[in-house]
């Protein structure tokens, strides 16, 4: 997502490459102070790639799975203390009395994952923390596309999950389901705010940041992707977790701002979980089940348009993606060049570098290309929804 400035350095510049690093490693120092040069190559940018490579990535995802699990069972333990407390000793009592702390469990564990998530990042970001996860603003055009972007996510995302579920178990469903009852202020804050602050600064923010430096793009994506998934724990929702962090990471390299994948995470789990409270009334096929409950895919014609639809948003937000450029000590000659540590990433330049951010302007085919679309998604969804609805 980002242009590299090139690694090989003229082989007397080997004084220069360390002072590259030690700036860059520098707290508040300025990565250029080595790096623009008065030679017709610029010096290299190189620092260390950032903590961590996938060993130590997978030891994280345990580790913040270890809270996650540590404080469910907690909870889960004093519900089953009150319950035996007051009296309820048979196994159908206390079978309730746990699937009534579910709705305490969720919130409780949501938030201890916004809390570790933000303790993690700070214990090797402190004063950086904000830079190194690009917790910056974004184009009203990358906010747009983000929102448009959450239902061809679901869709794709959605459908996969439906094939997963024919030949993976899910334990996770009904207690989701008996949350998704619970009144609708808990659920956001608990199910869609939280997880989208504390899963988006872990998975995106940190094992991302490190897991593409370190594997490269594809494979940096797919990995974070694929623990983002694992930590769900549920063996069918960590396969739509999986399509959707792809996703994700996506939005979040393009627009270099970790707000744009804390508002799809968002706005998908809140997306999800309307659909649970209203699909009697609003089924989807593929999203939500039939009004009889049972599970249906999604019809070719929804996913076809969904993929197209997707395809195009993400392609706006490819076309237009943030890039910091540098102005050179030889602009009038080179022009702008783009900023970039060394390796490929979404954090922003230290502060006192002197850069600024560029997003090319949307082309007009683009655009038209996105109306068309997602007009023909909408249209067979509820095309579809009626046809499911109509008796």
């Amino acid at each position: 997502m980002t242009s590299h400035i090139p690694n090989d350095p003229p082989p007397d510049r080997d004084d220069a490459i360390s002072d590259a690093y030690a700036a860059y490693e520098t707290p508040q120092a300025t990565v250029f102070d080595a790096a623009i040069t008065d030679e017709a190559v610029a010096a290299p940018q190189i620092t260390a790639a950032p903590h961590p490579h996938i060993g130590w990535a997978i030891l994280w995802m345990f580790a913040f799975w270890v809270v996650q699990i540590g404080v469910s069972v907690a909870v889960a333990m004093v519900a089953m203390g009150l319950a035996i407390a007051q009296g309820h000793n048979s196994a159908t009592q206390i079978e309730r009395a746990m699937a009534n702390a579910s709705v305490v469990m969720i919130p409780i564990g949501t938030l201890f994952s916004v809390i570790t998530s933000v303790v993690i990042a700070y214990i090797f970001y402190r004063r950086q923390f904000g830079v190194r996860l690009a917790l910056r603003g974004m184009t009203r055009l990358q906010c747009l596309t983000s929102v448009l972007a959450v239902l061809p996510l679901a869709v794709i995302a959605s459908e996969i999950t439906n094939c997963a579920g024919e030949v993976l178990p899910s334990f996770n469903a009904e207690v989701l389901s008996q949350f998704a009852a619970s009144p609708w202020p808990i659920v956001f804050v608990a199910a869609c705010l939280f997880p989208a602050i504390g899963e988006e600064i872990f998975c995106r923010g940190f094992l991302g940041r490190g897991l593409v430096a370190n594997h490269g793009v594809v494979a940096g994506v797919l990995l974070a992707s694929l623990l983002f998934g694992v930590m769900h724990i549920d063996p069918v929702q960590s396969v739509g977790a999986f399509v959707l962090g792809i996703g994700l990471h996506f939005v979040y390299l393009t627009t270099r701002s970790l707000l744009a994948p804390m508002l799809v995470h968002m706005l998908n789990n809140a997306f999800a979980f309307w659909l649970m409270q209203n699909y009697t009334w609003c089924p989807l096929p593929g999203l939500s089940p039939l009004p009889d409950d049972t599970p249906v895919h999604t019809p070719w014609g929804v996913m076809i348009t969904a993929i197209v639809a997707c395809a195009a948003l993400l392609g706006v937000l490819y076309q237009t993606r943030t890039r910091w450029m540098l102005a050179s000590d030889h602009a009038q000659d080179e022009g702008d060049q783009e900023w970039s540590p060394g390796y490929v990433t979404a954090e922003r330049p230290p502060r006192d570098v002197p850069c600024h951010a560029a997003n090319a302007p949307m082309k007009y085919w683009l655009a038209a290309f996105v109306l068309l679309s997602y007009f023909a998604l909408l249209v067979t969804l509820a095309i579809e929804s009626h046809a499911v609805a109509t008796p």
